[in-house]
C-alpha cells in the first residue's frame, strides 16, 4: 500500500512542470493541516486546488501527512496555545466574552478535569489561523529546494536520452 502511494506522489511531482508550483501546493496543505476548521479540510483541499489551479494530490497528501490521527492533538494544542499567547499575552486581548453560550458547558469540563482556565474558542481559531500561514511561509524555501532535488533526476534523464 505505502509503494504504490510513494509511486502515485512520485509520479504526481515528476508531472509537474514547476517546482515552486509545488512547493507552494505543499504549502497551503500544511496551512490546511494547521487549520483550526476541524472537518473541512479535505473540502478545504479540493477548493483552494481548483481556486488556485495547483496539485490536488500534493496538497491533500501535505494536510493529510501532517494531521491524521497520531497529530491531531498535538497540533490543535499547538494551535489553541499559540492563539492564547498571541491574544492574552501579546495582545492583551480578553476575548472570552466572545465565546458563544454553548461552550459554558465545555469552559466548565476544561476547568474541572483537565484545568485549564477558561479556553477561549477565538485563540484557538486566531492560533490556528496564524500558526497554519507562519509555517507555510517558513516551509516554502525548504519545499522548493526538496522538489527541485526530486525532479532534477528526471530532467537529467531526459537530456541523456535526447543527446
Amino acid at each position: 500500500m505505502f509503494s504504490t502511494l510513494k509511486q502515485k506522489l512520485l509520479c504526481a511531482i515528476t508531472t509537474e512542470q514547476s517546482s515552486s508550483r509545488l512547493a507552494l501546493a505543499f504549502c497551503i496543505g500544511n496551512y490546511i493541516a494547521f487549520s483550526p476548521f476541524i472537518g473541512f479540510h479535505g473540502l478545504m483541499a479540493i477548493v483552494f486546488s481548483w481556486l488556485s489551479g495547483l496539485n490536488f494530490a500534493i496538497m491533500f497528501a501535505a494536510a493529510y501527512g501532517i494531521n491524521n490521527l497520531a497529530t491531531a492533538i498535538p497540533i490543535y494544542g499547538a494551535d489553541y496555545f499559540f492563539g492564547y499567547w498571541l491574544t492574552h499575552t501579546i495582545l492583551h486581548a480578553d476575548l472570552n466574552f466572545l465565546n458563544p453560550w454553548w461552550l459554558i458547558n465545555f469552559h466548565i469540563f476544561c476547568q474541572n478535569k483537565i484545568g485549564i482556565p477558561l479556553p477561549c474558542m477565538w485563540s484557538f481559531l486566531i492560533g490556528g489561523n496564524v500558526l497554519g500561514i507562519i509555517t507555510s511561509i517558513a516551509l516554502y524555501p525548504l519545499c522548493k529546494y526538496m522538489f527541485d532535488t526530486l525532479k532534477a533526476p528526471k530532467t537529467t534523464e531526459l537530456k541523456e536520452s535526447n543527446t
